[in-house]
């Protein structure tokens, strides 16, 4: 028995597109970002490439920074809030004695030593304070949002501002090179840890100044820089679908195939009974290999239940059975 699922728009299913373009393709693409484009430069990118407006990100570059960026293709941008929770991993190069007012290199120098007093076992002191849980405060150069606005469009227009300081956990960070007046990190971090805030931090601690000079993100959660695909060479690609992993290969959840009559409801919305082994927490909906939606598996008046929390697919398509002879 083979489990399909159509449009109720023949014409468009027929032709494999809307207004929004090809609406059949869905999946992650892993780029090796290089520096001098933004994160909004390789969405447009990919868009032109797939030949569809449903293209995302699941998580910031700056142009200073390279490596890994994670595009979501088709509904697969749905799940940009739950890829985006994922903890990250670095490669980093610091310059002290010298501080910016984007606490990166390409910023306007406010602050400027000679910092060849720093010893190594210095740097490393300094470092270590640096591990675990604490309250980190964003650069005003950020894309955080005041109001609806901006940081860095407030902060370019000389309104002062001042970022609300958030919780942020580095799992592990290592020093990697030291050619003073440069040294090399390594880190591993959570979600929204600025990086070039760490520099600038770091180089304060010393008493020197510092900044980021590059930044290549080597990891972003289970993706890595391995797998990653140069964006100038898929554009050459005769077959560009082929570089896309399943929707759902990057979400830590169970995977889930409900029954055809329970995947009906669970596209509409709907509260459907638990099937699966014996879980409590989110699930991946998934039918030959496509991700249709997230569920929440939950004990409601003694039963387990799949409370449909996110789903993918849009509307206007039906589930039906044909056989396979």
């Amino acid at each position: 028995m083979i489990w399909m699922l159509r449009r109720t728009d023949l014409k468009a299913a027929s032709k494999g597109k809307t207004k929004a373009g090809n609406r059949d393709v869905q999946g992650v693409l892993v780029v090796d970002k290089q520096v001098g484009f933004t994160s909004h430069d390789v969405v447009q990118k990919v868009r032109r490439l797939f030949k569809t407006r449903q293209v995302g990100h699941a998580g910031t570059l700056d142009p200073v920074a390279s490596g890994v960026l994670v595009i979501l293709v088709g509904t697969a941008t749905r799940i940009a809030q739950y890829l985006q929770e994922d903890d990250k991993e670095y490669h980093l190069t610091m310059v002290l004695g010298k501080s910016t007012d984007t606490q990166d290199i390409t910023g306007r120098t406010v602050f400027e030593c000679d910092p060849l007093g720093i010893s190594r076992k210095d740097l490393e002191k300094e470092v270590n304070r640096y591990r675990g849980s604490f309250m980190q405060t964003p650069p005003v150069y950020s894309a955080i949002k005041l109001k609806g606005q901006p940081l860095y469009k407030l902060a370019r227009k000389g309104i002062e501002v001042t970022p609300e300081p958030r919780r942020v956990t580095i799992y592990s960070i290592d020093i990697d090179g030291w050619d003073p007046p440069r040294a090399s990190l390594k880190v591993a971090c959570s979600k929204g840890t600025y990086m070039r805030t760490l520099c600038h931090d770091i180089g304060e601690g010393l008493g020197v100044g510092g900044c980021m000079e590059s930044l290549v993100r080597i990891r972003s959660g289970t993706f890595s820089l391995d797998e990653a695909v140069d964006l100038d060479a898929l554009q050459d690609d005769v077959s560009p679908a082929e570089q896309l992993s399943e929707a759902a290969h990057g979400l830590s959840f169970p995977r889930y195939e409900p029954v055809p009559d329970d995947l009906k409801y669970i596209l509409q919305g709907r509260t459907v009974p638990w099937r699966g082994e014996k879980v409590v927490g989110l699930v991946s909906v998934v039918l030959n290999g496509r991700l249709l939606g997230i569920g929440e598996v939950e004990d409601m008046n003694g039963e387990k239940v799949l409370v449909p929390k996110r789903i993918l697919e849009p509307e206007g398509k039906e589930l039906f059975i044909s056989a396979d002879k």
